[in-house]
Order: structure tokens, then C-alpha cells, then sequence
């Protein structure tokens, strides 16, 4: 039963639509439009923060599931994590003269000053950010030591190096939430508080620190449901459809497009366990798209797509130009299918030939091999 809270299929499905959020929040700026929605990039800032929320329930299910020795756990997230990163990282390095010519002659858009800075920045002291990218601890080097420290060269990999981060720190973070509290634990939480107070304002939007309640967050989510799906469990006796318009309530009385994140995932929460426990609905339709082949497709190559689409934008900008066309919305239209067609296309092959092969390899680390029978 608990199984199936480790591996939500439903979860690959929100990880597509997270990543195509984002893809078009960055197309969205590079084109002439204008406009609050355009300004705010789509919102696409909030699909991140869903990211990182279902990271910490997917690392909280892999521990809960896995006990195993630090060295191997993170050698099995390096491997899924860089191979692909790496990938994209070394051809954004090759494309970043290009890439500044490109957003210094595109259209000027929301986002094309900070573009041009942020390329600018990169070639600038490129030998230091790429010291910093390679082992994706750019998250970690404040912007007043190197500028753009969490844009050069692939501007969304901020948020890998918070993955990375994130990972790093995992395993000794749950196993402090999940055990008993005592002053050790105690005595730990304040000292980490204290010093991620103290350097926090002088860190990048990537550091770990600014993210933790995040994460708490969705450790906190794998552990409500797993615990629910104990039929003795006190937790099942929560009205969860109840709960979770009390909770929708509170986060509109706030008036904030910053609570739209946990909006979606108090939402997604609420249909999965609905569709599992009662199985009728509009919990049991949202279950069925989802695990339909079309969402699970993109999903399951989600990571790709978020890490190639600026790198494809550049060149369908670079394209869109070479046309002449200058129209704000008939460029944007151009940009948005040739980006998007581009992006699932070498996304999905770098899901096959890169990501997934690691993947699988380091799953299969630390594996006794099978005995064959006599």
C-alpha cells in the first residue's frame, strides 16, 4: 500500500506540465509582447517552487524506502542529476559568445536587459563560473564574489544546484525531522537557522537555505500520506476534501500570486489521495489524464526539457530574426512553435541516449547480482 505514496504516477504528469510552464514563461519574454502576464514571465517563477516541493516529497519516498549508506545514495544522484546537466552545461559554455550577440539583437522584450547583462557577466569571468557550474555548487557563491553567479551560461540551472544542495543535505535533514527530538537535534536546527540567517542576505537565489521550508514542506506531504494509508492511522480520519478547502481559504485570503505554488500542490495532493480512496469524481478523472500517455510522455522527460529549452530558444530567436518579421505577435507565435517543436525533439533524445541510461546505471550501483539457478 505505502508503495504506491513512493511512486506517484501522478507526479510525473505535474513535472511536464511544470516544465512546458516554464519553457513558455522564457519565451514568452524573449518576444516583443508586453504586458503584466509578460512581465511576470507567465508566473513561471511558481512552477520552480512546485519543483522543488516535489523534490522534497520524492527524496523523502527514496529514503523512506531505501535505507542505504550515504556514499551510495549520493552516488546515485549524481548520476541521475549531472550526466544531462553536464550535457547542456558544455554546450551552453561552446554557445556563449552566440548567445550574447543573439539577446543583444532581440527584440526588447521584458527580459532582454538583464539577458544581455547576464551573458555579459558569463563571458566576463567565465573561468570562475564555470569552476563553480561544473560541480553545480554555483548556489552557493555569493553574486557580490561573481556576478550573474546564478545565471551564467544556463540561466534555470540555478535550481539544479539547489537539487544538488538539496540532495547533499537530505538524508541527515529527514532523519532529524523523523526521529525523536532530542536537544542534539535541537541544538542542530537552531545552530543551521542561525547561520543561514546570518549569510542569507549576501547568498544567491539558488542557496539552500531560502528553500528549506519548501522542501520541509514536501517531506512533510510523503509523510502525511504514507501515514494515511494505514486504515488504524488517525490521520485517515482527516476530511481531506474538507481540509483542503479550508486550506485553499487561507492561502486566497493572502491575496499573493507567491501562494499560487502551494495552491497547485494542495490541490494535486487533495485529487491524488481522493482518487485513490474513492475513486469516483474529478479526482479519479484528474488521475486518469494524468496517467494517460500523452502527460506521461512529456513528464518523463521533464528534466530534459527544462534543462534544453533556453538553449533552443537562443537559436529559434536567432532563426525568428533571420525571417524579418517584426510584428510582436506573429514573432511570438513563430518563437513559441519553433521552441517548443525543438525542444521536446532534442529533449526527448537526450532523454534516451543520456538521462536514461545513467539513470538506470545508477540504480543499478550497489545491486547484488543475480544468482542463476542451478
Amino acid at each position: 500500500m505505502v508503495d504506491r505514496v513512493r511512486y506517484v504516477r501522478e507526479f510525473e504528469a505535474l513535472r511536464g506540465v511544470l516544465a512546458i510552464w516554464v519553457v513558455l514563461g522564457h519565451v514568452a519574454t524573449a518576444s516583443a509582447l508586453r504586458g503584466p502576464l509578460i512581465e511576470a514571465k507567465l508566473y513561471n517563477f511558481h512552477a520552480v517552487t512546485v519543483f522543488i516541493l516535489l523534490s522534497g516529497f520524492a527524496i523523502a519516498a527514496l529514503i523512506d524506502k531505501k535505507p542505504e549508506t550515504y556514499r551510495l545514495y549520493i552516488t546515485r544522484r549524481a548520476f541521475r542529476i549531472f550526466p544531462v546537466y553536464l550535457f547542456y552545461l558544455a554546450l551552453s559554455v561552446l554557445l556563449a559568445n552566440f548567445a550574447l550577440e543573439t539577446w543583444a539583437h532581440a527584440p526588447d522584450g521584458v527580459m532582454q536587459a538583464a539577458r544581455v547583462t547576464i551573458a555579459a557577466d558569463t563571458i566576463a569571468h567565465w573561468p570562475w563560473h564555470l569552476v563553480a557550474h561544473i560541480p553545480a555548487l554555483h548556489g552557493l557563491v555569493p553574486p557580490g564574489l561573481l556576478p550573474s553567479t546564478d545565471y551564467a551560461f544556463l540561466g534555470q540551472a540555478w535550481s539544479i544546484s539547489l537539487e544538488w544542495q538539496y540532495y547533499l543535505i537530505a538524508p541527515f535533514l529527514i532523519g532529524i525531522l523523523t526521529t525523536r527530538m532530542t536537544a542534539l537535534h535541537l541544538v542542530l536546527l537552531l545552530a543551521g537557522a542561525a547561520v543561514v540567517a546570518l549569510i542569507l542576505p549576501k547568498m544567491p537565489e539558488s542557496f539552500i537555505g531560502r528553500w528549506m521550508p519548501d522542501f520541509t514542506l514536501g517531506i512533510a506531504t510523503f509523510y502525511f500520506m504514507k501515514y494515511r494509508e494505514f486504515q488504524s492511522h488517525p490521520l485517515r480520519a482527516i476530511p481531506i476534501v474538507k481540509i483542503w478547502a479550508l486550506i485553499i481559504a487561507g492561502l486566497l485570503l493572502q491575496r499573493s500570486a507567491s501562494m499560487l505554488p502551494y495552491l497547485i500542490w494542495a490541490t494535486v495532493i487533495m485529487l491524488v489521495i481522493n482518487a485513490r480512496e474513492q475513486n469516483n469524481g474529478i479526482a479519479t478523472v484528474f488521475s486518469r489524464v494524468a496517467n494517460a500517455g500523452p502527460l506521461q510522455w512529456i513528464g518523463g522527460m521533464a528534466y530534459s526539457i527544462y534543462l534544453s529549452h533556453m538553449i533552443v530558444l537562443i537559436l529559434a530567436l536567432r532563426a525568428v530574426q533571420a525571417t524579418g518579421i517584426n510584428d510582436p505577435w506573429p514573432q511570438a507565435a513563430l518563437l513559441v512553435g519553433a521552441t517548443l517543436a525543438g525542444t521536446l525533439a532534442i529533449s526527448r533524445l537526450s532523454y534516451l541516449f543520456i538521462e536514461l541510461p545513467f539513470h538506470q546505471y545508477g540504480r543499478s550501483i550497489g545491486r547484488r547480482p543475480e544468482v542463476a539457478p542451478a
